[in-house]
Formats: structure tokens, sequence, C-alpha cells
């Protein structure tokens, strides 16, 4: 199977998401710019482009298994390894870039790095039982949560969001604070799987989802499939948005341990769990209509898509460095004067605008550093260091 444009398509526009989330975040307080705070860190990517993200990481599995079976791919110990090296990447990422204090956060490279190797012994598993498990996650991890004392990790207790609470009263809550790991060991293997910033229970389901879909797709199926996976898309986006309605009626507010909740993505909410979900199957199927369903083999590809292609093909290297752009300098002048400006160093207006300016070099610095082999690009840190143990 030939390289999906819509697949490069999801993730350049999960990238985007990603970095216009993260710089009004880190770099600003958000005072004073309610609104374009609210749209940076939820509405134009915030809330949507890691379930975008981690949603490939199963479809992309497939398409790779794929290739195995045709004898053009790597075998099942090169993923084993490939798996083990992101997750060890996640964690040094943690430590290098952000600080040892945020290590055992669980970020979503930690995350990737297991599904990874889970999804290899997926394979033998009929998409109907994975399907299921999805379902039960679904349901379970707001029980699950209720055994733990998941809002000492987040600060104490969740907020509601400035600006679209005051159109839609008590619809949307952050934690007070980021995620916080606990001092001991069961409270980092609780964050791994059920309490961290991406935790297994529930972000398991869009890799799964992707998954299933991946396999429609190598059966050459997902053309029949497409009003299905709309109207379930349309379905389980209304029913997230229908709950956090019903949710935000009913004080008190306990968005992270109930089913009927309001909206949050830290930790993620059952009724923003079935939003996301929702919306990726819709944007996918969408994008897979549009580039590939009846791809023109002979047609240039558009300025649009000749970016995401690029964007997509060194997507670690572009979450990895847009965050050492802010996170090291900030640490380097904490070091040297005692002040730190995370939160603290520009408006939420600026930290966009330096967000959109860093998305317009990334195309000709990669398309530069293309040219001469993507050397020294994560990437190709990446497969050189799974070369030595393969």
């Amino acid at each position: 199977m030939k390289r999906l444009d819509s697949v490069d398509v999801l993730r350049a526009l999960a990238l985007i998401g990603m970095v216009i989330c993260h710089y009004p975040i880190f770099l600003s307080s958000g005072e004073g710019s309610a609104m374009l705070y609210f749209l940076t860190n939820h509405l134009l990517g915030g809330d949507f482009g890691a379930s975008w993200f981690v949603f490939l990481v199963g479809l992309s599995q497939i398409l790779s298994a794929n290739k195995r079976a045709a004898g053009q791919g790597h075998d099942d110990s090169h993923v084993i390894i490939r798996g083990t090296a992101i997750f060890i990447l996640g964690l040094l990422f943690l430590l290098v870039i952000q600080g040892y204090e945020e290590m055992w956060d669980w970020d979503i490279l930690t995350f990737i790095g297991f599904m990874t190797i889970f999804l290899l012994y997926c394979r033998r598993v009929p998409s109907w039982a994975l399907l299921l498990l999805c379902a039960v996650v679904l349901f379970l991890t707001p029980m699950l949560r209720a055994f733990t004392d998941i809002a000492a990790f987040y600060g104490g207790k969740f907020v509601v969001v400035p600006w679209i609470t005051d159109l839609f009263p008590n619809i949307l809550f952050d934690p007070l604070k980021d995620y916080e790991s606990g001092p001991t060991i069961l409270d980092n293997i609780t964050g791994f799987f059920l309490t961290g910033q991406f935790p297994l229970l529930p972000w398991i389901i869009y890799p799964l989802v992707g998954f299933v879909i991946g396999r429609r797709l190598t059966k050459n199926r997902l053309s029949e499939d497409t009003p299905f996976l709309f109207i379930i898309g349309v379905m389980f986006a209304f029913m997230g948005i229908f709950t956090a309605y019903a949710g935000s009626l009913t004080p008190p507010f306990f968005v992270q341990k109930e089913h009927i909740t309001p909206l949050s993505f830290y930790p993620l909410s059952f009724s923003m769990n079935m939003f996301l979900l929702g919306v990726v199957l819709i944007l996918f199927t969408l994008l897979w209509n549009i580039f590939d369903r009846q791809p023109d083999k002979d047609a240039k590809p558009g300025l649009f898509l000749t970016y995401c292609r690029q964007l997509s093909k060194y997507s670690l290297t572009i979450y990895i460095t847009h965050f050492a752009l802010f996170f090291i300098p900030l640490r380097l002048v904490k070091l040297a004067t005692g002040k730190y400006y995370l939160r603290e160093l520009t408006s939420t207006s600026v930290a966009l605008s330096l967000a959109i300016l860093l998305m317009l070099l990334y195309y000709p610095i990669l398309k530069f550093w293309d040219k001469a082999g993507g050397k020294y690009s994560f990437e190709w840190l990446l497969n050189k260091a799974i070369s030595k143990f393969s």
C-alpha cells in the first residue's frame, strides 16, 4: 500500500494544533485574553491534536504490518525495539527538556512507545474484541478513578475555563495545576495506568480504534464503511456534547470520576473522551475520502499537501524541538537569575504569533534538512539507535 496523504495531513494537523496550544499556555498566563487563550488552548487544536496523533499510531501499525507481510518492512523484533526506544526517549525528553521533576508525568511519547509494542500483540485479536475492550475502558475508567485521589495530582481541584463558560456555564474544566507525579513508586505506576497526563486508561481507545480502521483500510473496505464511520463519529461527538451539557447542570462537578460530567482534557473526562473519538472518526474519514479514495496519480501536490507531507515526515523532531525551543532557554534563565518565566514571558497574542511563525519556519528548515538526508534529526537518531540492536 502506498503512503496515504490522509495520514500525513492528519498528523500535520495534530502537530500544528499542539504547537498552537503549547506556546500560549507555556509562555503566557492567559490574563486579559480569555477568548484567545481558550481558542489556542482548547478549540484550535489543544484538545484535539493528541487524540489525532495517537489514533494514527494504531492505524500506522497496521500499514507497517501490511508492508512486513509483503516482505517490505521490518520484522517484529524491530517493532519491539522501536517501541522500547520511543518509551525511553519519552522519559529522556521529560528529564532533559522539561526537567527532572516532570520525568514521571507520562507524556504522549511514553504512551506511544508502550502502544507500539502492545499493538504488535493485537494482530491475532479480532476487531470486535478490540472494540469491546474500548467500550469496557471507556465506561470503566471513571469508576477506577473513583478509587484514587486524582485531583491531588492536578493541584487539588478543577476550575471552569474562562470565556467559554460565560456562554455555556460549567461546560469545560481545567485542572488548577499541571500534573505532578506522586512521591512513591506506586503513585508513578498508577500515573502510567490511570492518572498521568496520557495514561493507558482511557487513551488506549484511540490507537485501538485506529488499529481496527487500519484493518478495514488494508482490506479495501473503507469506501463502503464511510457512511457508517460518519454516522458513528457524529453520534459519539453528539453524545460527548450532550453528556457534557447534562453534567454542567448537576453540581458538584467531579469531571474525573463520573460519567455524566463536563468536558475536561486533563484528566480526560468521559464526555470529552466520546467527543474527541467522534471528531477523529469524522475527520479521518473525511480526509481519506478527499485525498486517498480516488487519488490522481498524475496530479502534483499543492502547497498544503506538500507542507503536510514534510511535517509528517519529521513529526518526532517537531514534537521534541518545539518544546526545547522554549523550555531549555527558560530553564537556563532560571539557573542564571532565579526567575522562571514559564507562563509569564509574554502575552497570549505574542505567544500565538511565535507558534505560527515557528510552523512557517519549520517547512524550509526541514526541506533543507531533508536534502541532507535528515541527518541528526530525531528520526535519524532513533533509527541509528535501533539499528544497533536489530
